[in-house]
């Protein structure tokens, strides 16, 4: 007998003949599964993106005893469905190749099959026939399933060869014995079905936090405000989020402990302390009357987030430029700003202003104090207005306006600024170079002007302020007055002179229907004089305000240039020839400006 890969020669020789007969045999494989399919299940992903495990074969799943392959000898293959064992009709013929029984599997000599040796999956790895445990457990060791499907005969496993198999895999959490036969006494196997049952479960752990809080108040910044024309103002973004003593910051969540659970193994799951998403509490928060985990603002402020603390603060801090990211600031407080303020934003503050950089062609206003470390450069809308002081190191191009006192180190240059105080620039080459400075009661300043005789103003003893309240009420005096006149030249029009005589006698005299229009040109005339001298006694009042409580002065420590024009209240003096170290003032007899030594 002679192989050549799987075709056998047998040679029958006949002595009495002396013929020869040879026969030729083929030898198979047939597996009652599809010897294709690799793994049990297999991923899918459906058009709306969604993963499903899905099984990969209907034909390999097998029960105690069924074979699941055989090898065969035939010489045609039209004996091979002669060659199949009852029952079997699902089959794949493939040419002989060594096949060697693996796990679950078995080679049964006594009938010449391969055989599994429990309920499983059966697939052909490689040159191995071996059988995928039905059993599953969850990547979190929390679950375990079994999946079902009938064999081919209609078989599915019992309970008991459940409990076996999860006895093998030491599967120690299991579910109770009638809600695992429930689950089985569901599955039709008229009408086969790829079922997952639920077989053990373990006790999940529960994680545990520290205590945290959660902001009831909107941290998020808007991407800019609406106008009225439907345009966006990008510089309107809400950075500030102001809040009122009293009102509800945060809320507290308590801490909650971790509980540890188990696998279906038996083994502990420990619990952990998870962190959060939320925040911590900060300064100047109080617990609510109401709700002992409720936590109100103590103080009139602002919300500040600093990494996972929030706070409220009475000052703003803001860590770096006034720009798109901040937007324009307004608080009801004082503000901290760490960089600079850019060219076209606006900062304003009830309380003081910090500015530890530049503001560049920035608008700037405070009910306190402004300080801007550095300098102040303008364009067309430098601006600063101050109820307090403002100090800065030098000023350029800009417009100051201070209630208190302007102090700043380096120079002024081409501004206008007023302070209803004094106005120094300290440093020892501190100088004052063109556009307008003016002061209620003092200008100190080393330099003023320049070798070039740039034209600089310096002017003291007025109060602009009060100046601009006058002015105001000397033009509502006018239209008032302008209202008198025009009630006269109606009178005069209608009834002549003679009715300012002698009011009374004159209507007694007129007709009953010109007496009414009479006494309403009259009643017009007297309404327009009393508000007239209302505004007039309120005009002699602010005047009052003028008067200063000492003598103004101007000191130029150093140097003061020709061009450079000293105002003393009403009296002025051009400076025609360089002059060092004066003192400039008024005269109070001769109310000329007079000058001594400044020092």
């Amino acid at each position: 007998m002679n192989q050549i890969l799987n075709i056998y020669y047998i040679y029958y020789e006949n002595s009495s003949s002396g013929t020869v007969t040879v026969l030729v045999y083929m030898k198979k494989l047939i597996f009652y599964f599809d010897p294709s399919a690799k793994k049990m299940l297999t991923e899918t992903i459906s058009e709306t993106g969604e993963k499903k495990l899905v099984l990969t074969s209907t034909k390999n799943f097998v029960f105690t005893a069924e074979i699941v392959a055989r090898i065969i000898d035939i010489d045609g293959d039209e004996q091979i469905p002669t060659r199949l064992d009852p029952g079997y009709n699902y089959y794949v013929v493939q040419d002989y190749f060594t096949v060697k029984a693996d796990r679950g599997i078995y080679y049964d000599e006594s009938t010449g099959a391969y055989k599994a040796s429990e309920y499983g999956f059966v697939v052909l790895d490689g040159q191995k026939i071996k059988l995928i445990s039905p059993l599953s457990v969850s990547k979190d060791k929390l679950k375990a399933f079994y999946y079902v499907y009938p064999t081919k005969f209609g078989r599915i496993p019992a309970y008991a060869d459940l409990e076996e198999i999860m006895h093998q895999y030491r599967i120690l959490s299991r579910l109770d014995q009638n809600q695992i036969v429930e689950q089985m006494q569901a599955i039709d196997v008229n009408q086969p079905k790829f079922t997952r049952i639920l077989i053990a479960q373990g006790k999940e752990p529960v994680n545990g936090h520290e205590e945290y809080y959660v902001p009831l108040v909107n941290l998020q910044k808007k991407a800019g405000e609406l106008k009225s024309d439907g345009s966006i103002d990008f510089k309107e973004v809400g950075f500030i989020v102001e809040v009122k003593k009293g009102q509800d910051i945060l809320k507290r969540i308590p801490k909650e402990k971790s509980v540890d659970g188990y696998n279906v193994y038996g083994d502990k799951v420990p619990g952990e302390i998870v962190t959060t998403d939320g925040y911590n509490k900060g300064a100047n928060m109080e617990p609510s009357r109401d709700d002992e985990n409720i936590f109100v603002s103590a103080i009139d402020g602002c919300v500040d987030v600093d990494g996972k603390t929030i706070s409220v603060l009475p000052i703003v801090y803001i860590q770096g430029d006034i720009n798109y990211e901040t937007g324009n600031i307004d608080f009801d407080g004082s503000v901290h700003i760490m960089g600079s303020v850019l060219p076209g934003f606006t900062v304003k503050a009830r309380g003081d202003i910090v500015i530890e950089k530049n503001v560049d062609d920035a608008h700037i206003e405070a009910q306190g104090d402004i300080t801007v470390k550095m300098g102040v450069v303008g364009k067309e809308n430098a601006k600063l207005v101050a109820n307090g002081k403002v100090t800065a190191k030098y000023l350029l191009n800009s417009k100051v306006e201070a209630v208190g006192d302007i102090i700043v180190e380096d120079s002024i240059i081409n501004c206008d600024v007023f302070s209803n105080s004094k106005i120094r620039v300290v440093a020892r080459q501190g100088k004052i170079i063109g556009g307008k400075a003016t002061a209620l009661y003092e200008i100190m300043v080393n330099v003023s002007g320049s070798p070039n005789e740039t034209e600089t103003l310096l002017s003291v003893g007025r109060n602009l302020f009060i100046e601009k309240e006058l002015a105001d009420v000397h033009k509502e005096i006018a239209k008032w007055r302008q209202a008198v006149d025009e009630s006269i030249r109606k009178l005069k029009g209608s009834f002549g002179n003679s009715v300012f005589e002698n009011p009374k006698e004159y209507i007694a005299k007129l007709p009953p229907t010109k007496q009414k229009s009479c006494l309403i040109l009259l009643k017009e005339l007297s309404n327009n004089n009393a508000e007239m001298k209302k505004l007039i006694e309120q005009s002699k009042e602010i005047q009052d305000k003028l008067k200063l409580e000492r003598e103004p002065c101007i000191i130029i420590k150093n140097k003061a240039y020709p061009n450079t024009i000293i105002n003393i209240r009403k009296s002025t003096k051009r400076i025609d020839s360089p002059i060092d170290n004066v003192k400039y003032y008024e005269d109070p007899e001769d109310k000329i400006i007079r000058f001594s030594p400044a020092l």
